[in-house]
């Protein structure tokens, strides 16, 4: 697989761990430090993509580090985060793209999540799989959520606080959880009429 490199291409790429910054330089002199946070938050993978247009952003990286950086021909990197994220190939016009509209896309993604903070619950569909039907007695259910609670993390904690057979679901590291049929982390975010699934994951 290749790719044309028709733009500026980079002549430095140096991860500062301790800063968690990608620092890039490119051969027009522009030169670009871009937060891990940042690159996660924008990650080119399509599934992550797909999240951001229906408003899913991720957030909560503010402590997320780049692992490793793994050449893509002579034309990108793939980014393998520490959060287990490992699906995003950043070409070079990509990481350019965020180095120059990187303000823009921190007011746009600033504005998604207060938009989301500040939304009053909704209905939501919940599927359960596996033991969970035995242990909470049914397959599906619908359920109101109170205002604030618009991740996967304070839905599953919202859920316990219900008590009685509630009180027994497995955390987050112990389930499979998926948000429209998407696999989702602790962060990804729920809104009105989204689907989540949660099936127990595989101990063996």
């Amino acid at each position: 697989m290749s790719e044309e490199t028709s733009g500026p291409v980079p002549t430095e790429i140096r991860l500062e761990r301790t800063t968690r910054m990608l620092a890039v330089h490119f051969s027009d002199g522009a030169r670009f430090e871009l937060p891990c946070e940042y690159l996660r938050m924008f990650s080119p993978a399509a599934e992550a993509k797909v999240a951001r247009e229906r408003g899913d952003w991720v957030i909560g990286k503010e402590g997320v580090n780049i692992e490793r950086i793994a050449p893509v021909g002579n034309y990108a990197v793939q980014l393998i985060f520490d959060d287990g994220h490992d699906t995003g190939v950043y070409s070079w016009q990509t990481l350019y793209d965020l180095g120059v509209h990187q303000a823009r896309n921190w007011a746009e993604c600033q504005r998604h999540v207060q938009a989301l903070g500040s939304s009053s619950g909704g209905v939501v569909r919940l599927l359960y799989f596996a033991d969970l039907v035995e242990t909470l007695g049914e397959a599906s259910e619908e359920v109101e959520l109170p205002p604030g609670i618009n991740d996967v993390a304070g839905l599953l904690a919202w859920l316990r606080d219900r008590g009685g057979r509630w009180a027994r679901i497995p955390d987050e590291k112990r389930l499979t959880v998926t948000v429209n049929r998407q696999f989702a982390e602790p962060n990804t975010r729920i809104k009105a009429s989204d689907e989540v699934a949660f099936t127990p994951a595989d101990r063996s």
